[in-house]
């Protein structure tokens, strides 16, 4: 999987869309402090970077990710801070040390157990400093995927996964408790795929809310006020 996702990705395509969106979330703060929750193949890392922002720490677990984001930073002549830690054991030397934490992609449904997710979000909210922000994402699985089992599942190319020319998503199978996707590249006629928590309608905010996050916004597709059909993506940028 891990060499699928810089084609799934699109990195130029990604920056058009999610950059300009972080940097809005940026804008309060001065020579912020970053933390890239989930590297990936370095789409938002390398973005950010590419526009001044510089002191990111960029955290990927999968060793196959991690290298790939690597070879991709090293292609640009730009040096990364990678970390490998479990969102569930970040450790205590981050407490308070972050302006915004980024976790895009999708990436918290990664995590199946409730418990597992709250963790991780409590550990979000204590590195954050006063006044800083999560910026966190998820598929509209309450309408995409749960609603008509995945009729109504769309991959514009637009949002995240930009690579739409080269990689094709479909959903695989679909139950109340997971879904599973399937990728396949166009060139090389190989399909990945993976297994995914789908959040219920208000779920996450609800574990948002729950770790302590009150002030919430809610954008989808990157815009405010959309019709809760109509997003791929829904974004929650939660102050501390």
């Amino acid at each position: 999987m891990s060499r699928m996702w810089p084609d799934l990705v699109d990195f130029e395509a990604r920056k058009r869309t999610e950059i300009p969106f972080i940097l809005q979330q940026l804008a309060p703060y001065r020579d912020p402090v970053i933390f890239d929750a989930c590297l990936g193949s370095g789409a938002t890392t390398l973005g950010l970077k590419q526009v001044g922002i510089e002191r990111i720490i960029s955290n990927e677990l999968d060793p196959g990710l991690r290298e790939s984001a690597l070879d991709e930073a090293r292609k640009l002549g730009i040096q990364l801070d990678v970390t490998d830690y479990d969102w569930r054991e970040i450790p205590d030397d981050l407490t308070s040390k972050v302006n915004v934490v980024v976790c895009s992609g999708n990436a918290l449904t990664y995590l199946f157990k409730q418990s597992d997710q709250l963790k991780t979000l409590k550990n979000f909210r204590r590195i954050l400093q006063p006044g800083g922000k999560l910026i966190i994402d998820e598929r509209n699985y309450a309408e995409h995927f749960l609603r008509d089992n995945g009729a109504s599942f769309r991959h514009s190319g637009t949002i995240n996964y930009c690579g739409k020319n080269k990689v094709t998503v479909r959903p695989y199978y679909v139950s109340p408790t997971m879904v599973v996707l399937e990728y396949e590249h166009k060139e090389r006629g190989v399909k990945a795929h993976l297994v995914l928590y789908p959040f219920k309608k208000n779920e996450l905010k609800g574990l948002l809310q729950e770790v302590g996050f009150d002030e919430i916004d809610v954008f989808g597709d990157y815009k405010e006020n959309v019709d809760p059909k109509e997003p791929e993506f829904i974004t929650y940028i939660c102050k501390k």
